[in-house]
């Protein structure tokens, strides 16, 4: 497949230039097929340039820029780049809260900060305490938009509980 993506970009590159969304379409998914493969680095340097381009076009309170930063933080904390994934998510909530606290964006991204913030190495007592604080809003939405047993809902719990015991490790 990802000659296959490479391909259709480069082409959608060479002759339709001004098509905007289709070349942002071809990123994205080259950059979601380089993260399938492990190839973070490379798929992060794609995902960037789509958030940056989707911002330019749509504006940073567009639900495509939300959904890009979404990708683009998940993307730095599985690089254990924790303070940027924490940075860019924690900058991109006040736009994403203009969907609605409910929204699976938002309730996603606020999960990429408290997983930062909690994975961190570096993260104080205060910044897992801030996690938690953050994991139980969304959790809280993440009832009332899914119920309590839709997985999203069901992993928001388990972070929370992981966030919990991360902070009893500050008490010893």
């Amino acid at each position: 497949a990802l000659p296959v993506l490479e391909a259709s970009l480069f082409l959608k590159r060479r002759y339709w230039s001004h098509h905007e969304e289709g070349i942002l379409v071809d990123q994205s998914l080259l950059s979601t097929c380089l993260s399938d493969l492990g190839r973070l680095d490379e798929a992060l340097v794609l995902k960037r340039e789509v958030y940056a381009r989707t911002v330019a076009v749509l504006g940073k309170d567009s639900e495509e820029a939300v959904s890009d930063c979404l990708n683009v933080a998940e993307t730095l904390r599985k690089l254990r780049r924790f303070a940027e994934a924490a940075t860019l998510a924690r900058d991109q909530l006040p736009s994403a809260r203009s969907l609605g606290n409910g929204h699976e964006l938002v309730i996603l991204l606020s999960r990429v900060l408290a997983d930062s913030l909690c994975q961190n190495p570096d993260s104080s007592r205060d910044d897992v305490l801030e996690a938690i604080s953050i994991l139980q809003q969304a959790l809280e939405q993440a009832r009332r938009t899914f119920g309590a047993t839709h997985p999203r809902t069901r992993e928001t719990e388990a972070k929370l509980g992981s966030a919990r015991h991360r902070a009893r490790e500050f008490a010893y």
